[in-house]
């Protein structure tokens, strides 16, 4: 439990050290941090709290960045309070809830709507950077990843930059999972934009199938208003392929540093997963059609 450094950041917030907590709910989801709906001093909030390797996988003052780029839109929750250091984010609660249930055809719709207002927004953040991002996230751990890793680690940068590099960017919000959306009443918003940044579109729709893969071949026949070719398959295919390719090595990581055995969540076997279907899904792509 988090209680302190919930107490502790909001005495920050609201420059008083009379701080009542009478709430704390945690919310599902997070690989790098811990997130709550609580109510303090009366009032209703949501509030990040950042494990302390968190910086080493986001950037604090790049997101920080993007969250004032979004403020004027007015298509995210109210950033109320961002400290860089730490990574602790307070924000204004959203009434709703996450997408968790089975998808209607209401969610897919709403879902597209709100990645298509998104990505065209007319802001330039800071470039994802796939191929540097995975460098840094390999270096604690480098000498425990496998000869599969780097071989599909490989494939993905020569297809990338043979195929996909010259594509158009847009501003994405880069882990547009279920439990990154709100949903209420018919409206769907985006939240926690920690990693978010330049990028193809695509990414977006490829990271909504985080519990199924299957949602993202669904939601993207509703992004685009048809069905989708397969060229567009594979392309959703290729940059789910990294997706799973980062997070086993953040999950790899987290493995190696104690976090199975203090957290009692075994990462080993996540990573063992993601890489698992990251072969499955460079299988796939080269058996479909580039354009």
């Amino acid at each position: 439990m988090q209680k302190a450094n919930i107490i502790k950041t909001f005495q920050k917030y609201l420059n008083t050290k009379d701080v009542t907590l009478t709430y704390i709910e945690r919310f599902l989801g997070g690989m790098s941090n811990y997130t709550y709906h609580v109510i303090v001093n009366g009032q209703d909030y949501v509030i990040r709290i950042a494990n302390k390797d968190g910086k080493e996988y986001v950037s604090y003052a790049g997101e920080k960045l993007h969250l004032f780029l979004l403020e004027p839109f007015n298509i995210t929750s109210k950033t109320l309070f961002y400290d860089t250091e730490t990574g602790h984010k307070i924000s204004e609660y959203l009434p709703g809830q996450n997408i968790t249930s089975t998808l209607t055809e209401d969610d897919y719709i709403g879902v597209a709507k709100a990645l298509h207002t998104l990505h065209d927004l007319p802001i330039e953040g800071l470039d994802y950077d796939e191929i540097n991002r995975l460098k840094r996230y390999e270096k604690p751990i480098k000498s425990d990843l496998s000869d599969t890793y780097f071989s599909l680690k490989k494939y993905w940068i020569n297809e990338f930059k043979a195929v996909y590099a010259a594509f158009p960017k847009v501003f994405t919000h880069g882990d547009a999972q279920r439990s990154n959306i709100v949903k209420h009443e018919a409206t769907y918003t985006l939240v926690d934009f920690e990693f978010a940044g330049n990028n193809d579109p695509f990414f977006d729709i490829a990271s909504f199938g985080n519990i199924s893969f299957n949602d993202s071949l669904n939601l993207l026949d509703y992004y685009l208003g048809r069905k989708a070719k397969p060229y567009e398959i594979r392309r959703v295919m290729f940059y789910r392929l990294f997706q799973v390719l980062q997070w086993h090595v953040v999950a790899l990581a987290k493995h190696m540093k104690g976090q199975s055995e203090k957290l009692h969540i075994d990462f080993k076997k996540y990573s063992d997963h993601y890489l698992s279907f990251a072969q499955e899904l460079s299988d796939k792509i080269k058996a479909l059609p580039v354009k």
